[in-house]
């Protein structure tokens, strides 16, 4: 990777070589085979692996995890955002950092806490109460520790087949009215898992060196406990979530973990087993060490270093999905003009957009380029054409750059939590002082991903109004109405992708509206201030799905159009021919052979601007009303002439309109045929610029195809069955979004531009 590569492409290139480096282990071959699970404690997986693209089974999904030499070293200071994204999304397996100036350093932490209970101190949470009830004292600090786990663990989960209470009976149970899961996906908490480590390896915390090896083996043999997604303001922290991966730990009754089971499908058990299926002892928590466990920002801080990973790939995506909307909508490189933004106005978040949107548009012969650009007279310009593009496109940079800002000042944000202490008391073991503080206090989190949340939002404003722009037959310069490759009367295409955009981007502003301003104190007042840290990283996680939904939609749009413009430029240049020939059929009485080619080039631009003003119209209309119009340049000439040519000239130009229309009906229904028969052979990729990398993924890697054959046929007939919907095709790209397969071709496209063409010196 270029040292000199703007900020963003070197942010999203390292992430991705990173996150391909670290090994993608689930568990150590000597580790102790799992025994089977109890059949009632056995429950379907509360969610699939997403992340993972072409799955078909969850053993499946194990066998792919490729090893790797180098893995993720747990050691409190270097814990990167793709370093969690591995142990979390992709199952790698930590190793905690076994030297023995780590080691001293977390037992010189313990040996601290130790010297202090001695000597009779009073310490808070290790022989005082908690929070609003830490007037009181106690010297059963043991017992202390679980009254800490009993009073946090008071999270809503489903109720498991063996629980002793009643619940109503299924003839008298209702349906569901929600579709959300109680429980954290296992990605979220294997992430916390990691956090906690890392904090606690530090040595301010005054938990044993024992406790971190079982909890790393936790993450070793993938035993996820089952947490709760609701129930914590990340004010001291993130306790009941945190209350649960310590109960596990202890293998505590009412608590319940994922493990693998016999077939490598996920199953549910109580920690217990899970412990005992894979050797692990039970935990008996000394003074501060269930505190220790508890009191920080470990789920806020991983879910965050989460959806910053994914809204960054998102921002660099919104970028290639801007200049491949340049090239559906015939616009111009020229909005990115170093001058503009370099030169002009150089936010570091504008040049760096604007370099990357100009690279990728490098070759295009869709879009216009500025070092092609000609000046023209006001009286050589064609009326009704715009003088520049509309601003989705032509302030693209200017919207988009800031964006890019907040997503690295956030990501930074995000890596110096990931390897911080926050967790109260600190202990200074250097000084032997133990300090009341209040790192666990998330806002910093919180304000990373209000930011975040906000910015996704207007990624989404863009991409919505490009996508638009593009279905909308008055404004995407020729293109059917709803990117139909039929005609329009029986094919409204795009129009549901119209509409469900609509309500995603509404969705996306009704998220960027701040978590923070709805703190309410709690605790007997004691946490009368907090910062919802986690509450707003779940919320943002939702906007970066409802984002990727949108550029779900987007991208199937873009190719379609690709595809549509692929027809028009063969059609184009096959009626040219036919326009010259039909020209010398009717009008070679009259007109010599150089009129008629000058003639010919006439009628061909009018036929063309008249065809982009009908694009909403069916073929047959289309033709006959364009001819008409095109045939007053044939009026004009012989009006021209000083006999006028007489009627017969008159009556031949409308025999000429007629047979024309009906030629180029024939033509363009052939040459759409075409197209339709072979509707994922990436026609349009000699058009393309460096975005027909994913033009070709979606058609070829995915198999989506063009659109339209079965309406073209009117639905008649086996080629005319309904097969897969719309959506269907959509839910691939989404998937391929969600999982991060798309993103291996954007990392490429990100290598190839910062290879290609260096950015302007980094201020960012």
């Amino acid at each position: 990777m270029p040292s000199n590569a703007s900020p963003l492409l070197r942010t999203t290139i390292a992430a991705s070589d990173e996150l391909n480096t670290y090994q993608r282990t689930a568990m150590p071959a000597s580790s102790p085979s799992p025994s089977p699970s109890p059949a009632v404690t056995i429950a379907p997986m509360a969610e699939q692996d997403e992340l993972l693209p072409n799955k078909a089974t969850a053993a499946a999904a194990v066998a792919r995890r490729n090893p790797h030499p180098r893995g993720v070293v747990i050691d409190g200071h270097t814990l990167s955002i793709p370093a969690l994204v591995a142990v979390a999304r992709y199952r790698v397996t930590p190793e905690l950092d076994g030297s023995p100036e780590a080691k001293a350093r977390v037992q010189a932490s313990v040996d601290t806490l130790n010297e202090r209970l001695k000597r009779g101190e009073s310490l808070y949470g290790i022989n005082t109460g908690f929070g609003g009830s830490a007037d009181s004292r106690t010297a059963n600090t043991r017992a202390l520790q679980l009254a800490l786990l009993q009073h946090q663990q008071m999270g809503v989960l489903e109720v498991p087949p063996n629980f002793p209470s009643c619940t109503p009976s299924l003839p008298h149970a209702s349906l569901s009215l929600s579709n959300s899961v109680l429980s954290m996906p296992e990605s979220w908490v294997r992430g916390a898992m990691t956090v906690r480590l890392n904090s606690l390896i530090r040595g301010h915390s005054g938990v044993r060196m024992v406790v971190l090896e079982r909890l790393q083996k936790l993450l070793a043999h993938d035993i996820v406990p089952v947490v709760p997604v609701r129930g914590s303001i990340s004010a001291s922290g993130d306790l009941s979530p945190l209350s649960y991966v310590a109960g596990c730990l202890a293998g505590q009754d009412g608590i319940y973990a994922w493990v693998n089971g016999p077939e490598g499908q996920r199953v549910k058990v109580p920690s217990a087993v899970a412990l005992k299926q894979y050797g692990i002892e039970a935990t008996q928590f000394e003074p501060k060490e269930a505190l220790g466990i508890l009191n920080g920002t470990a789920f806020s801080a991983s879910v965050g270093a989460l959806v910053l990973y994914d809204a960054q790939k998102l921002a660099f995506l919104t970028q290639v999905t801007t200049a491949m909307a340049v090239e559906a909508l015939l616009g111009t490189d020229a909005s990115f003009a170093p001058f503009i933004h370099e030169t002009a106005r150089p936010h570091p978040g504008q040049v760096e957009v604007a370099s990357n949107i100009l690279s990728l548009l490098e070759g295009s012969r869709l879009a216009s380029h500025i070092a092609e650009e000609k000046h023209v007279l006001l009286s050589e310009e064609a009326e009704g054409a715009l003088r520049q593009d509309r601003y989705p496109l032509r302030t693209a940079a200017q919207f988009i750059g800031p964006q890019v800002e907040e997503f690295l000042a956030a990501a930074e944000t995000i890596r110096v939590e990931l390897s911080s202490t926050t967790d109260n008391p600190l202990i200074d073991a250097s000084t032997g002082q133990v300090h009341h503080g209040g790192n666990f206090q998330a806002m910093s989190v919180t304000n990373a991903l209000e930011k975040t949340r906000l910015s996704l939002c207007h990624l989404g404003k863009i991409t919505f109004q490009q996508l638009t722009e593009l279905i909308n037959p008055s404004m995407n310069r020729g293109l059917a109405a709803n990117l139909a490759a039929s005609d329009p009367s029986l094919n409204f295409h795009c129009k549901g992708i119209d509409i469900g955009s609509a309500a995603a981007q509404a969705e996306l502003a009704y998220l960027a509206s701040p978590v923070s301003s709805h703190i309410q104190s709690a605790e007997m007042g004691n946490q009368s201030v907090n910062s919802l840290a986690l509450i707003s990283a779940r919320y943002t996680i939702t906007a970066v799905e409802t984002l990727s939904m949108l550029h779900a939609w987007m991208i199937y749009a873009l190719c379609q159009a690709f595809d549509l413009r692929a027809v028009q430029a063969e059609f184009n240049q096959k009626l040219a021919e036919q326009i010259e020939l039909s020209i010398e059929k009717f009008f070679s009485t009259w007109i010599n052979s150089v009129d008629q080619v000058a003639l010919a080039k006439k009628i061909a631009r009018r036929l063309a601007r008249r065809l982009d003003e009908t694009s909403a119209r069916d073929l047959h209309s289309r033709l006959t009303d364009a001819y008409t119009f095109a045939g007053y340049e044939l009026i004009e000439y012989f009006t021209s002439l000083p006999s006028g040519g007489g009627a017969d000239p008159l009556r031949t130009i409308m025999s000429w309109r007629d047979y024309s229309a009906e030629q180029t009906a024939v033509l363009h229904n052939r040459v759409t045929q075409k197209y339709l028969d072979d509707p994922r052979g990436c026609h349009a990729s000699p058009m393309l610029g460096r975005s027909r990398a994913i033009y070709q993924y979606v058609r070829r890697t995915l198999a989506v195809p063009m659109h339209g054959r079965q309406n073209a046929v009117e639905f008649r007939g086996e080629e005319g069955k309904m097969g897969h919907t719309i959506g269907g095709y959509v839910s691939v790209i989404y998937a391929s979004i969600r999982n991060g397969d798309l993103y291996q071709v954007t990392d490429e496209l990100a290598r190839n531009i910062a290879e290609a063409n260096p950015s302007p010196q980094s201020r960012l």
